[in-house]
C-alpha cells in the first residue's frame, strides 16, 4: 500500500547525473552527504533515486527532477513535497502522537551469521531480518558506522512519515493491509537504518534496493535545500 537497463547502465547513468548536482558558485556551494540507491518493485522499472544531507535538512529526489522531489527540515519537523508542474509544496506536519507497535503485532529483529564481502568504506556488511508474526518480511545487507550522521536524520525523516501514515490507517480496509508493510512504514520504519547504511534491502514482494554509492564529500548548490518562494504551500489535511 506505500510502493512506489541493465546494471552497467543504470550506473553509468547515475554517474553523470551526479557530474551536475546544480548550479552555482563556490560561495552558494556547501558540503553534502550523499546516498543513491537503485530501487525495483516487484516485476517494475529500476530508478535511481538520491538523497543529500546537509545538518538538519534532507532532500530525496528521483532521476527525472521534473517529477519533484521532498525536502524535510528537522528544526521545523515538517516534510515539504514540492512538484514544480503545479508550483505547489504539500507540507506534512503530523500531529498524533507516534505510532506504538499494536499488541497483536509480533516483530523479530536478527543478526543472521556474517557474510562474506568485502568491507565497504572500512565497515563490515552484516546481515539482517525482520520476521513479523512468524513470516519472514524483509531482508537487509547494512554497514555499521558507516554515514552514522546521515542515517539519524534519514531515521527521523522515516518516523515523522511513519506518523502520517499511522494517521490515516484506520481508514485502509483490512484487506488492502499487510502486517510487513505495516510494520516496514508505520510502525517500525527504522530498525534497519538504525543498525547501519542499507547496502541491499529486499523483501517477499520483490522489492529490492541497492547502494549505488555514497559520499560525505559532496559539494552541491545550497538552494537545493530552500523551498521556493512563489509555490503555494498546502497543509496535508487540506489536501484530502
Amino acid at each position: 500500500m506505500y510502493r512506489g537497463l541493465n546494471k552497467m547502465n543504470l550506473v553509468c547513468m547515475a554517474m553523470l547525473w551526479l557530474a551536475t548536482p546544480g548550479a552555482g558558485s563556490l560561495a552558494d556551494q556547501a558540503r553534502a552527504g550523499l546516498l543513491l540507491y537503485g530501487e525495483r518493485g516487484a516485476g517494475g522499472e529500476e530508478i535511481v533515486t538520491r538523497l543529500l544531507f546537509t545538518p538538519g535538512k534532507l532532500r530525496i529526489e528521483s532521476r527525472d527532477r521534473a517529477e519533484g522531489y521532498i525536502l524535510y527540515h528537522s528544526e521545523a519537523a515538517s516534510i515539504y513535497s514540492v512538484t514544480p508542474d503545479e508550483r505547489t509544496i504539500l507540507v506534512i506536519q503530523p500531529e498524533a502522537e507516534k505510532p506504538r507497535i499494536p499488541d497483536g503485532m509480533a516483530l523479530k529483529l536478527e543478526r543472521i551469521d556474517d557474510i562474506d564481502a568485502p568491507e565497504i568504506g572500512g565497515s563490515k556488511p552484516q546481515h539482517w531480518r525482520l520476521t513479523v508474526n512468524g513470516s519472514v518480511c524483509r531482508d537487509a545487507i547494512l554497514a555499521p558506522g558507516l554515514m552514522a550522521d546521515q542515517r539519524l536524520l534519514y531515521r527521523d525523516y522515516l518516523m515523522l512519515l511513519a506518523n502520517q501514515h499511522y494517521l490515516g490507517l484506520a481508514a485502509v480496509p483490512a484487506e488492502y493491509r499487510d502486517p510487513c508493510d505495516d510494520a516496514v512504514h508505520v510502525f517500525a520504519p527504522a530498525l534497519f537504518v538504525e543498525r547501519g547504511l542499507p547496502v541491499r534491502v529486499w523483501d517477499q514482494h520483490g522489492y529490492q534496493q541497492s547502494l549505488l554509492d555514497f559520499s560525505v564529500e559532496k559539494q552541491v548548490g545550497t538552494e537545493l535545500f530552500h523551498l521556493p518562494g512563489d509555490y503555494q504551500l498546502v497543509p496535508i489535511s487540506q489536501s484530502r
